[in-house]
């Protein structure tokens, strides 16, 4: 399991906080616990839009880069703010960018900010009509989102396919929507990743530690094989291993024991 690393995320109060101080002790000291924690790439979002948001994302990038050698995931809706991160990116691995989409001209005006650089890129199953409701609208989605974006020369393997987890709160049949839209595009698609963010699903309800823990082990059922978490939790990240070992994909149970 691919884990991005969630917690430094401006619409988060402490990180907000952070970000506005400029306290690199404190970011830095987030992203060394995540990493520690099992995060193969920090998620990058300073929750703000506009010019601040640019050069946030630039601040972000280099100060997350400065304390630990994890990739990150450059997460925003715009274009300005994406570039601004790439440019201040140092690490030896692609980092992850999040996201692309079918929106108008979204496609074109993110892959121009990609500069030509490496990437990987997380390709959230929306169109102009928004978050398909059904299951294939989904899979459809995402499928004419791949295509676009191979036929662009992005490799499969660097495509992290997000079918869109919706609250249950709102959505009643958003999480079993999303679950077999991942089997319909794992089984067309077996060469490309997919990623959710799981906490997405618990968004309004209470004791959401255990909505989160039940849906990510019906995603890892589904093919999921990347995650956007708080690895620092570890009743999730045990539900993970478990979820991974009853699936097949942990020979002899040694990642799951490793954790034990």
């Amino acid at each position: 399991m691919i884990i991005v690393g969630e917690l430094i995320n401006g619409t988060r109060a402490p990180v907000r906080a952070a970000l506005d101080r400029r306290d690199a002790d404190a970011i830095g000291d987030l992203a060394r616990r995540q990493v520690a924690a099992g995060a193969d790439y920090l998620d990058c979002n300073v929750g703000a839009v506009g010019a601040r948001e640019v050069e946030l994302m630039a601040w972000l990038v280099r100060t997350v880069g400065g304390a630990v050698d994890a990739p990150v995931c450059i997460d925003t809706a715009s274009p300005a703010a994406m570039a601004a991160g790439l440019s201040e990116y140092a690490g030896d691995a692609p980092p992850l960018v999040n996201s692309v989409t079918l929106e108008g001209s979204r496609l074109e005006e993110t892959l121009a900010a990609l500069g030509g650089m490496h990437v990987r890129i997380v390709a959230l199953a929306m169109t102009d009509a928004g978050v398909p409701e059904s299951a294939q609208g989904r899979a459809e989605a995402s499928l004419r989102l791949i295509d676009e974006l191979t036929a662009r020369g992005l490799a499969a393997a660097d495509i992290f396919v997000d079918p869109v987890v919706t609250p249950l709160s709102v959505d009643p049949g958003g999480a079993q929507a999303a679950c077999e839209a991942m089997r319909a595009i794992a089984s067309a698609r077996p060469e490309c990743h997919l990623i959710c963010g799981v906490s997405n699903v618990s968004f309004g309800l209470p004791e959401r530690s255990l909505l989160n823990r039940v849906f990510l082990a019906q995603a890892v059922a589904a093919g999921l094989d990347s995650a956007i978490l708080d690895p620092t939790d570890g009743p999730l990240r045990a539900t993970l291993h478990a979820a991974e070992a009853l699936a097949g994909r942990d020979a002899w149970c040694a990642d799951y024991l490793r954790a034990y």
